[in-house]
């Protein structure tokens, strides 16, 4: 879809590719996963069937599905677990571990961010500021950058958190004031920007006024930098209670959209015009840490904490163009994903729920519950199987084909 002055950047390296899980939140970056048109919700009423489940150790890190394997990463006793499993089977084909603390804070602690593949390589991003490169085959360590130290960035609050992003030669990461670049092929350093405490969201690519661009959502701002060398070309101010910035900005018809918990909510801004004076604010959509999907121009997800059982939380629908809510559905809260006009929702103790996403209220249409405890990573979708983790360290791959 083009623009005047704003283009969409195809995303990331892969869109050429066959559609594979293995980009934060799938071959668009997006959560729509219409390409998956092999699965059905109309499983028994015992559930769907449970092809493996695998202990993966403590952590929220996601799952990414290449070439017949399955990715993500645990900590184990003070080391970090990075694991390559049979994606039919669950079994073990290689795992790697190094030096890395739990941390845990109000949660068990462990990695956040997903591992992410182009071609041969796996990427990974520590919660202690430690960026790798890896063969998908073998688990041979190709490089790796300390951020704390080549790019004199301090680690967040949470720890380190935002999926890696790979456009051309260059991987971007959340990390600083506005972002950090460095060569996917190398790890070094290409660019840097202000040391201070960062976001936690994936940097999202676009291009704006004619320049190839990022969307980084900071600590205290949303900014938009160039990819070739981190200037910003356009910023709004979004502090947040403990620069608490997780969910990832979307690009709606060539307009930014930004959301927060702690009261900020979300916003709806017109990137050629003064960003003091945003589109539409709603304060009923306070995205937490996973964003919403868009469908016929509504965003569908979750209004509060993921992680704060007395503090009430809705899945909403609101209108893309207006921020009007459209519709809210107590009780709610955790991720979700879209295919082919049905929501997949995972919620946050483990409950897999298909429902229909349309403007006229919730209409459940399966469920399933006791898969996991804080499953807050989103679920993946590949090959009609449904991938699941848990942070206290349960994978779990449910077969959702058509029969």
């Amino acid at each position: 879809m083009k623009f005047p002055a704003l283009l969409l950047a195809t995303t990331l390296s892969l869109a050429a590719a066959p559609p594979e899980w293995s980009v934060w939140r799938g071959p668009g970056s997006n959560g729509i996963y219409d390409h998956e048109t092999t699965w059905s919700h109309n499983w028994p009423e015992n559930g769907p069937k449970v092809l493996w489940t695998a202990k993966i150790h403590l952590g929220y890190s996601g799952i990414a599905v290449s070439d017949g394997k399955a990715y993500t990463l645990g900590n184990l006793e003070g080391d970090d677990l990075l694991q390559c499993l049979n994606a039919t089977t669950g079994e073990t084909v290689w795992s790697k571990n190094y030096p890395q603390d739990l941390i845990p804070k109000y949660n068990p602690g462990g990695p956040n961010a997903p591992p992410i593949i182009e071609g041969k390589w796996l990427y990974t991003f520590s919660k202690q500021g430690l960026v790798s490169s890896w063969d998908k085959a073998t688990g041979d360590l190709r490089w790796t950058t300390d951020l704390t130290t080549k790019a004199k960035a301090p680690m967040p609050t949470w720890g380190f958190s935002s999926a890696p992003v790979i456009v051309g030669d260059r991987l971007f990461l959340n990390a600083n004031e506005s972002g950090v670049a460095l060569d996917k092929n190398t790890g070094s350093l290409l660019w840097n920007s202000a040391p201070t405490s960062c976001g936690y969201a994936a940097a999202v690519p676009l291009t704006f006024r004619d320049q190839d661009a990022l969307a980084i959502f900071g600590h205290k701002a949303m900014h938009l930098v160039s990819q070739t060398d981190g200037k910003v070309l356009w910023q709004v101010a979004w502090p947040t209670r403990y620069g608490e910035n997780s969910a990832d900005p979307q690009i709606i018809d060539g307009k930014l959209y930004l959301s927060s918990w702690w009261d900020e909510g979300a916003a709806l801004f017109d990137l050629e015009k003064d960003p003091s004076e945003p589109l539409w604010t709603n304060k009923e959509f306070q995205n937490h840490i996973n964003p919403p999907v868009l469908f016929e121009d509504a965003l569908y997800g979750f209004d509060g904490p993921v992680h704060k059982k007395k503090v009430k939380s809705f899945l909403r629908c609101i209108d893309a163009k207006t921020g009007k809510t459209l519709w809210s559905h107590p009780d709610l809260r955790g991720s979700l994903i879209l295919s082919n006009g049905k929501l997949i929702i995972l919620t946050d103790d483990g409950s897999v729920i298909i429902a229909k996403a349309t403007r006229e209220g919730f209409q459940e249409l399966k469920r399933h519950d006791s898969l996991g405890n804080r499953t807050w990573a989103p679920p993946v979708l590949h090959q009609g199987h449904l991938y699941l983790r848990d942070a206290d360290g349960t994978a779990t791959c449910l077969d959702l084909t058509k029969r």
